[in-house]
């Protein structure tokens, strides 16, 4: 979950339970270079410059570019000579494209798993990047080679990709031979291999939902890392400091580039990875490399990197399905998990009753309210009571009004002896934030919600619900309904309060107007609606009481 979304969330909790305590009664990339590197990194808070020690030219096969295609029970992909990189790849089971030709930041649209000898081929390329490489297919099995001088040492490279006839995984190897009289070391006995730079489905990458990012595991712990996004008030503008690459050593199990639905991660196989680094710079696609360890290559030997992908959904049980130790990539709270799949499977169940996700949304709401109906009217029974002991807590707070202490027990005192609880009022709204927390998560996440139409405007439950964009900026409808209901429900269900007070009444809608604009228009729905039926309840208790009054 996208941690400044999930702080935002954390305050619209904090903000309601507030409300109730103050408020209740009281009253371009550049073509390949082959120089030695002088860019500055930044590690471990210190700098320090790379300097390389490994010069290649890679020797083409010459010809034009072929593709050449495979198709799996899972995949259809098309791979290119040049480069040996994968430039298409559908995702069959639900027919998406995971390879975006075009992006808004420059990324070379194909996944490439490049092999780079130092961090400056890593952010410049190389010219195996480029070079028509001779291949070879046997069914699943497509092998790749190109012949490279190293430091002036003949090696032959091959690249090897494997794909089983089923599944969400498959196998990418490298090959070095060394043909010459000399022995090569790399620069800091490592290579780099990435995946790629981009990762589908294609998406508007200027909504910090839909940003990409760097996901590894590094001794032990699952971390994420970015490089910004958009937004109107959570996650505006990039991250990004001005280094061209973030580096992190440590001991890594797996690597890779995760969208807002798939993954694409690297699994060393023969030993764990010694670090990663990110390219850091804001329009030259979203790169992530794995540093492996690499001998010394003796003549005439070989060196051998293999590698297991996960290529798919961000699914856990389609992430164990390759690799059990990937499981912590699907990036699902483990507190919220069962809820968020209990919601899930509510929303995709309605709707194949009622043909669209919207309207299931409208009875999932609708719902939930009816369940915790008793307790929100055993709020409103708890609330009309504090307004009843008013005068009472004004006497007590006027006799003692110098001592605090005092006050404080003689109002517990009051609220026992009347059986009220002073926090009553937020119960229900404490035991709704669950369900609140798994649909932000489900909506953000799942890619069953994606797309998810309603009526009239709201095209996409996933994403804001924009009608226009003026001046720079989105315009969002569903977050000033929100607001205004908001509003409505608070002048109904509360009593006169005094100036300060009636102040941060006002504001506290107004700062969810900022902190829902950028938010899935079916989340901001949800909230809309339990306002509303909120607004129905309250209005038929104050018929009733007026009723009763009269009679």
């Amino acid at each position: 979950m996208e941690k400044k979304s999930l702080i935002a969330i954390v305050l619209i909790a904090a903000l309601w339970v507030a409300y109730f305590i103050v408020f209740k009664p009281e009253s371009p990339v550049k073509k390949p270079v082959e120089k030695k590197s002088d860019a500055i990194q930044k590690e471990g808070g210190a700098i320090r410059k790379e300097q390389a020690s490994v010069r290649i030219e890679a020797i083409s096969a010459g010809g034009a570019e072929k593709q050449i295609s495979v198709k799996t029970k899972k995949f259809s992909v098309t791979l290119s000579n040049k480069g040996a990189v994968i430039t298409g790849c559908k995702y069959l089971e639900r027919n998406i494209e995971l390879v975006v030709k075009k992006n808004s930041f420059n990324a070379s649209g194909v996944l490439n798993f490049g092999v780079h000898f130092d961090d400056d081929e890593f952010i410049n390329g190389n010219s195996l990047d480029t070079a028509l490489w001779t291949h070879r297919q046997e069914g699943g099995r497509l092998t790749f080679y190109t012949d490279i001088q190293i430091n002036g040492v003949p090696v032959r490279i091959e690249k090897i990709y494997l794909f089983p006839d089923d599944g969400y995984g498959f196998r990418v190897e490298y090959r070095f031979k060394n043909y010459g009289m000399r022995t090569i070391s790399f620069k800091d006995s490592a290579a780099i291999v990435s995946p790629g730079d981009i990762l589908g489905p294609s998406l508007d990458y200027n909504n910090t939902y839909n940003r990409l990012m760097s996901v590894y595991s590094i001794n032990g712990s699952f971390k994420k890392a970015d490089k910004g996004g958009g937004g109107f008030l959570l996650g505006c503008g990039s991250s990004s400091n001005g280094d061209p690459l973030k580096k992190e050593t440590g001991s890594i199990t797996w690597a890779g580039i995760m969208s807002r639905y798939f993954l694409v991660i690297m699994i060393p196989q023969e030993a764990v990875g010694k670090g990663v680094v990110h390219d850091n710079r804001k329009q030259a696609g979203f790169r992530t490399g794995l540093y492996v360890s690499m001998e010394n290559l003796e003549p005439g030997k070989e060196i051998k990197k293999s590698f297991k992908v996960y290529l798919g959904e961000k699914d856990k049980k389609k992430l164990t399905s390759v690799d059990a130790s990937i499981i912590d990539a699907a990036d699902v709270n483990r507190l919220i998990e069962p809820i968020r799949n209990f919601v899930i499977w509510c929303l995709l169940t309605v709707n194949r009753l009622v043909g669209n996700l919207g309207w299931a949304l409208v009875l999932f709401s609708l719902l939930t309210k009816v369940v915790f109906m008793p307790l929100t009217i055993k709020s409103t029974e708890s609330m009309k009571k504090m307004q009843q002991l008013t005068p009472k807590l004004n006497e007590i707070k006027a006799k003692y009004k110098d001592k605090p202490d005092i006050i404080q027990k003689e109002m517990m005192k009051l609220y026992r002896e009347n059986k009220v609880n002073p926090m009553g009022g937020c119960f229900p709204l404490l035991l709704q934030m669950p369900f609140f927390f798994a649909l932000y998560s489900a909506l953000i996440d799942s890619i069953d919600l994606w797309r998810a139409p309603f009526i009239f405007w709201m095209k996409d439950l996933s994403m804001p619900d924009t009608v226009a964009t003026v001046m720079g900026y989105n315009l969002n409808i569903l977050p000033i309904i929100m607001t205004a209901s908001t509003f409505l429900q608070q002048k109904l269900s509360t009593v006169d309060t005094g100036g300060q007070q009636k102040m941060l009444m006002m504001m506290m809608p107004v700062m969810f107007i900022f902190i829902f604009w950028s938010m899935p228009s079916g989340l901001v729905l949800y909230w809309a609606l339990q306002n509303l039926f909120q607004i129905i309840h309250q209005l038929f208790i104050n018929y009733r009481s007026k009723k009763e009054k009269a009679g």
